[in-house]
């Protein structure tokens, strides 16, 4: 049996140099956040690296806010997320998603935002709501740092923008932008304990007077990638199921076949038939936040 080399660095700047080290080696380098996918597959042997580097010392664990930007470490956990007051403040979009998150307790502590968005699983919770808040992924390597919008980080399915020799380092949101919309989040399981079949994500802009309030939904579970759909074009005192429904339909039909999502849970046309009404409810329960 081949002996596994693993790096615990203590900080970010390391924890790139570690891959660096382990990628000029050769063989395969795993990276590993919170574990929650990893530590499975590792088990099962499905994963056989000759290095990992553990991002579990690497002071990635931060959630700082600023005047315009609230950012999030890599490996900060779903209770984390669940726990923070700014969180439920000033993101309550992501507040109320990993509150949802399946798995209980042990998984909530376990799994990281981070781990999910570059696991990129067209599945997952994570990816359509970094891509509906226009959240910044900063990208480490020994090169130095560099941004991508979650837009363009999601790539394909299981595939994002990172290089070979980069980590995610945090995930930036943008307060400035993101202050005063009402937010909505659904997903649709069929048990409990199941990955989502499709999930929604809502955010509706206030409106002025002469300026029609903005909402944008996006879909996951539908394509590889979160399907983003501009609803700015209509009041939201005119949105309705079937208005949501069509506009959802729409963009899914526009999704060339081999960029839509399919897998033991649920084929293709059964993902677009409810994506619709998955988008719906979301945007409900943003006139609800409103209200309170």
């Amino acid at each position: 049996m081949t002996a596994v080399h693993v790096e615990y660095p203590c900080s970010p700047a390391a924890a790139a140099e570690a891959l660096l080290w382990a990628k000029q080696r050769g063989g395969q380098t795993l990276v590993v956040g919170g574990g929650t996918l990893t530590v499975a597959m590792l088990a099962q042997g499905t994963l056989n690296p000759t290095h990992i580097v553990d991002l579990g010392r690497a002071n990635l664990d931060g959630i700082d806010v600023s005047s315009n930007l609230l950012s999030i470490g890599s490996t900060v956990s779903y209770q984390k997320l669940i726990i923070s007051p700014e969180i439920a403040k000033l993101l309550p979009l992501l507040h109320r998603m990993a509150s949802g998150i399946t798995g209980g307790i042990q998984i909530r502590n376990q799994g990281t935002l981070g781990g999910a968005a570059c696991a990129a699983r067209p599945f997952s919770d994570a990816p359509a709501v970094l891509v509906a808040l226009g959240a910044q992924m900063r990208l480490i390597s020994h090169r130095g740092t560099r941004l991508v919008p979650a837009r363009d980080f999601f790539q394909r399915a299981e595939t994002t923008a990172l290089a070979a020799d980069e980590i995610l380092l945090d995930m930036g949101f943008p307060l400035h932008k993101l202050a005063g919309r009402s937010s909505g989040y659904q997903k649709l399981k069929f048990a409990e304990s199941s990955w989502p079949v499709v999930t929604a994500a809502c955010l509706v802009a206030p409106g002025r007077l002469d300026v029609q309030a903005a909402v944008e939904i996006t879909i996951g579970g539908v394509g590889d990638t979160p399907l983003s759909v501009n609803l700015s074009n209509v009041s939201p005192d005119e949105l309705d199921h079937d208005v949501i429904v069509r506009a959802v339909d729409e963009a899914v039909s526009n999704l060339p076949p081999d960029r839509r999502w399919s897998d033991i849970r649920a084929g293709t046309e059964y993902r677009a038939q409810v994506a619709g009404d998955i988008a719906f409810r979301a945007f409900v329960q943003t006139q609800e936040s409103k209200r309170k």
